[in-house]
C-alpha cells in the first residue's frame, strides 16, 4: 500500500513539474519576445532620424512594383523607414508584406481599362493569383537596364507603371489629408531624411508647391519620380481636384504616353501649380556618378551655381547595398556633424562617403574613366600612363584590354570586367583647391 502511494506522489509530482515547466518556458518565451519588440522600438527611438522637427507633418510614399519588391522593398523596411513617422507604400499588387499593408496604386483607373487593357495583363493575374504568377522574366532586372532613358518597355511591371501616378497621388491624398507635405519616391530612391525636411522648413506649406528634378518632354515640364519629388497639401488638393474633374481625358494621356511623371506634372500644371526645379538638389542618380567639376577638372564656371555646395536631398538608381551603406553614412553624420550643421552639402557627400571609398584599386568595379588611352595592355600600365599626366586623377582597365584615364573624380559603381584605381593624393588636392562656396542654397 505505501508502495502505490510513493507511486502516486511521484506521478503527481512529475505532472506538476511538467505543467509548470511548460507555463514558465511559455511565459519566459512571451516575455522574451515582449522584450525583443521593445528593443527594437527602443533602437527605432534612439536612432538620430527619428526625433527631427516637421517629421510628424511629412508623409513619405513610396512606390514599387510587384516585380521588384522581394528585391528593392526589405531594405527600406530595415533602414529608411525607420527614420519616418508617416508612410504608404504602393504597388501595382495590394499584400501584406513583412508585415507592412501595400496599398494598390491601381485600384481608382477606369474598371474598362483594368479589364481590357494590354499594359493591365500582367494586373489581371496578379488579382487573380498574387506574385506566384510572376516568371524570372518578369522581374525586375539589372540595374543597367533600369538606367536607359525610356525604361524597360517589355517588362510588364514597367508597362504598368506610368499608370500608377496619377491614382497614387488621388489614393494619398484620400488617405491621409491632414499631412502638411507629401514626399514621393521610388524604391531605388535614397532620401537624406535631415536635409528634406531642413528644406521643407524653409518652404511655406500653406501654399501650392511642386517641387523636384526638373524634366522636359516637349514642352511638358516636371518633376523626374525616380529622383523624388515633394508637393504641399493646398497642391495635392488642387491636382486631385483636377484628376476627378478630367480622369478620362487624364487616362486617355496616359495611355498615349510613356512616362507618368510627365503626365502628372501636366496635371498639376493645368490645375494651377507652378513647378520648382530642385536640381542639384535632388539628384537623378547614384553619388558615385554626381558631377563635382567640369570635365576638364575645373570647378563650374558659375562660383555661385556649382553642384558641389548645394544641400543634398534625394539621389536615384541605388541598389539595395547602396541604400543600406548610404543610410548608415547618413545616421553617423547626424551623431557626429548634426550640432554643426543641420543638412548635409554635396561637398560634405564627397569629403565624407566618396573621398575615402577612393583608395584602394577595385575589381568588376568602373570609376566611370572617361579618356581612352592607345597602346596600354596591362593594369599597372594604365596607373602608369595616368600618373604621367598631372591632370588625370583616375583610370580603370576592362577585360577587353581598354585603359581609360579621367581628369574630374568619379566613383562609379559595380561592374564585371573592369578594374578601377585612383590617385588619391591627386584628388585630395582637387577637393583642396575648390574655391570657398557662394550662396548655393536651397531652390525656393
Amino acid at each position: 500500500m505505501a508502495t502505490k502511494r510513493l507511486r502516486l506522489r511521484l506521478l503527481i509530482a512529475v505532472v506538476c513539474f511538467a505543467i509548470f515547466t511548460f507555463w514558465n518556458s511559455s511565459y519566459l518565451g512571451n516575455i522574451l519576445e515582449t522584450r525583443a519588440s521593445r528593443n527594437d522600438l527602443l533602437e527605432d527611438i534612439r536612432l538620430p532620424c527619428r526625433s527631427l522637427p516637421g517629421a510628424n507633418d511629412t508623409l513619405v510614399v513610396l512606390k514599387t512594383g510587384s516585380t521588384e519588391i522581394k528585391d528593392r522593398l526589405p531594405v527600406h523596411l530595415a533602414t529608411t523607414s525607420r527614420c519616418y513617422p508617416n508612410y504608404m507604400i504602393f504597388s501595382d499588387h495590394e499584400e501584406e508584406f513583412q508585415g507592412e499593408h501595400i496599398f494598390d496604386a491601381l485600384e481608382g483607373v477606369n474598371p474598362g481599362i483594368i479589364a481590357h487593357h494590354a499594359d493591365f495583363e500582367l494586373y489581371r493575374s496578379l488579382k487573380q493569383s498574387g506574385r506566384e504568377v510572376l516568371q524570372s522574366d518578369d522581374l525586375s532586372g539589372s540595374d543597367t537596364e533600369a538606367t536607359q532613358l525610356h525604361g524597360k518597355p517589355e517588362n510588364p511591371g514597367w508597362k504598368l507603371d506610368k499608370w500608377k501616378f496619377l491614382p497614387m497621388i488621388n489614393k494619398t491624398y484620400h488617405e491621409r489629408p491632414d499631412m502638411k507635405w507629401y514626399v514621393f519616391v521610388e524604391a531605388d530612391s535614397h532620401l537624406l531624411w535631415a536635409s528634406l525636411l531642413e528644406y521643407l522648413a524653409a518652404l511655406d506649406a500653406s501654399k501650392p508647391h511642386y517641387t523636384g528634378s526638373i524634366m522636359f518632354i516637349g514642352d511638358t515640364v516636371f518633376a523626374h519620380g525616380g529622383s523624388g519629388f515633394m508637393v504641399s497639401q493646398p497642391a495635392m488638393r488642387m491636382a486631385v481636384e483636377q484628376y476627378a474633374a478630367h480622369k478620362a481625358e487624364i487616362e486617355a494621356l496616359t495611355d498615349s504616353h510613356w512616362a507618368g511623371d510627365c503626365v502628372l506634372g501636366k496635371v498639376f500644371t493645368e490645375a494651377g501649380v507652378k513647378f520648382t526645379d530642385a536640381w542639384p538638389i535632388m539628384q537623378g542618380d547614384y553619388p558615385g556618378l554626381v558631377a563635382y567639376a567640369r570635365p576638364d577638372g575645373r570647378p563650374i564656371a558659375d562660383p555661385n551655381k556649382r553642384v558641389w555646395c548645394y544641400p543634398t536631398v534625394s539621389y536615384h538608381h541605388l541598389s539595395p547595398d547602396m541604400i543600406e551603406d548610404f543610410w548608415t553614412f547618413e545616421q553617423q553624420w547626424l551623431v557626429d556633424k548634426s550640432v554643426d550643421t543641420k543638412f548635409l552639402r554635396h561637398k560634405d557627400v564627397f569629403s565624407e562617403y566618396i573621398l575615402p571609398r577612393m583608395g584602394a584599386d577595385l575589381v568588376d568595379w568602373d570609376n566611370e574613366s572617361d579618356g581612352e588611352e592607345n597602346d596600354v595592355d596591362s593594369f599597372e600600365l594604365c596607373k602608369q600612363k595616368c600618373e604621367t599626366s598631372t591632370a588625370c586623377k583616375q583610370f580603370s582597365f576592362s577585360s577587353d584590354g581598354r585603359c581609360k584615364t579621367r581628369v574630374d573624380p568619379r566613383l562609379g559603381k559595380a561592374s564585371s570586367g573592369v578594374e578601377s584605381g585612383w590617385l588619391h593624393d591627386r584628388i585630395v588636392r582637387f577637393e583642396q583647391d575648390l574655391p570657398p562656396c557662394g550662396d548655393e542654397g536651397w531652390m525656393l
